[in-house]
């Protein structure tokens, strides 16, 4: 009889790396005048960047963790699909995109169905992971009824379900999905 995943130990370990980097993340976005007490900030290994410095650059000599990084390394790990798209989902749930940031956010997973990309690498985690985080922070930060919210649950359900192997890229469910995302791009534009 097979173990439940959650008795393997390669599990648990993804569970801490995904806690620390959500943590970090959290960290990251916290305003700048709620400092974090120097213990805290040495016990997770990076410093809350300044308010003028890019997430992405390095403070203090030690390199932040950036929500790319932290879908490279869930995409790299030994965790099935499910487990890596969970593990992105908290990700994007707990991310706080700037405004200009959640702007291209809506653009590229818009431009990605446009241009027909969005189910042609299902193989590739990475690209798919970066998809549906994009869609679940998009999803998150609109209201219903809104016809970018309505498009970027579309597009996470495609984007999860065919990236778990439940649907394929041709199926009638897809394709159904797709006519929900055409219909909420004709209210946007």
């Amino acid at each position: 009889m097979k173990k439940p995943f959650y008795k393997h130990w390669l599990f648990w370990v993804a569970v801490v790396v995904l806690g620390s980097i959500v943590g970090q993340i959290a960290a990251r976005n916290e305003p700048a005048d709620q400092a974090s007490p120097a213990a805290t900030q040495e016990v997770q290994g990076t410093a809350a960047p300044a308010a003028d410095t890019p997430a992405s650059e390095p403070t203090d000599g030690n390199p932040s963790v950036s929500w790319e990084s932290a879908i490279e390394q869930i995409a790299q790990s030994d965790t099935d699909s499910a487990q890596k798209a969970d593990a992105v989902e908290v990700l994007a749930k707990a991310y706080s995109p700037s405004p200009e940031e959640l702007t291209d956010f809506e653009s590229q997973v818009v431009e990605e169905y446009n241009a027909g990309n969005y189910l042609a690498h299902i193989e590739d985690a990475e690209y798919m992971l970066t998809n549906l985080f994009k869609a679940v922070v998009v999803e998150g930060k609109h209201t219903d009824g809104e016809p970018i919210k309505d498009f970027a649950s579309a597009f996470y359900q495609n984007t999860k379900n065919t990236f778990l192997g439940v649907e394929t890229a041709g199926s009638d469910n897809v394709k159904e999905s797709e006519s929900q995302m055409d219909k909420a791009l004709a209210e946007i534009k």
